[in-house]
């Protein structure tokens, strides 16, 4: 009974979040318990308990006389502190991983490859289709984490698991529109990561993951610019 518990708050977790990637509720929308319970059929207990989770990430905030309300999407200062934190992390698990690295190149050209595959059926699909994007997130983020996989440090892993809802919150910048959707330009830096870990080159892999890195702050500060702009006509 507690194991099912878990899963069904696992499954009402993961239904609240893809509706708010999807940008189905405004910034400052208030969510309702019992609304949303009645919406998936299921009791208040496991979506207040997904609320909580999903708190603890910035992409709902409670507030009083209200109750949880969505959150506003991440501004340019923290975005940029958010991938200044996630250097700083990424780096130091992909230069671990460089202990073992046949098996991690063999895990990051398979994460490399579905990601490509999930890329693809977008393409056929168009990019609106947010289940296809929520697809795409989990590919990119997955490429990421095998850098955690092989760093043999359960510490980083605890690290990254909570920079990873933060990602989350600021892929909300997607909202924008397809226009700024960036799945094959990050694929194609993904890529040059994958070819110096090709070349065993540990400096060079560092290298561009940084300027990955600093490509998705560069897209998502441009996000946020064409949002304010959209807003203020």
């Amino acid at each position: 009974m507690a194991v099912r518990r878990k899963v069904l708050r696992a499954e009402v977790e993961e239904l609240i979040l893809q509706r708010l990637l999807e940008a189905q509720w405004p910034p400052g929308a208030r969510l309702s318990i019992d609304g949303l319970a009645r919406d998936l059929e299921v009791s208040p207990t496991p979506v207040r308990e997904a609320m909580v989770s999903l708190e603890r990430s910035g992409l709902v905030e409670y507030v009083a006389l209200r109750g949880y309300v969505v959150a506003p999407p991440l501004d340019a200062e923290h975005m940029t502190e958010l991938l200044d934190a996630r250097k700083v992390v990424e780096s130091a698990a992909l230069g671990r991983a460089f202990h073992d690295q046949d098996a991690l190149l063999v895990d990051l050209e398979e994460a490399h490859r579905l990601h490509t595959e999930v890329l693809t059926r977008i393409d056929e699909a168009g990019s609106e289709d947010y289940a296809l994007l929520n697809e795409h997130f989990r590919a990119d983020w997955a490429f990421h984490q095998v850098f955690f996989a092989h760093a043999e440090n359960r510490y980083l892993r605890t690290m990254v698991e909570n920079l990873s809802t933060y990602t989350h919150r600021m892929r909300q910048t997607w909202s924008g529109g397809p226009e700024t959707f960036d799945g094959h330009t990050a694929l194609h830096e993904h890529g040059l990561i994958l070819e110096k870990v090709r070349q065993h080159n540990h400096d060079g892999a560092l290298q561009a993951l940084t300027s990955h890195l600093d490509g998705v702050l560069a897209r998502s500060l441009n996000g946020v610019e064409e949002r304010s702009k959209s807003e203020s006509k």
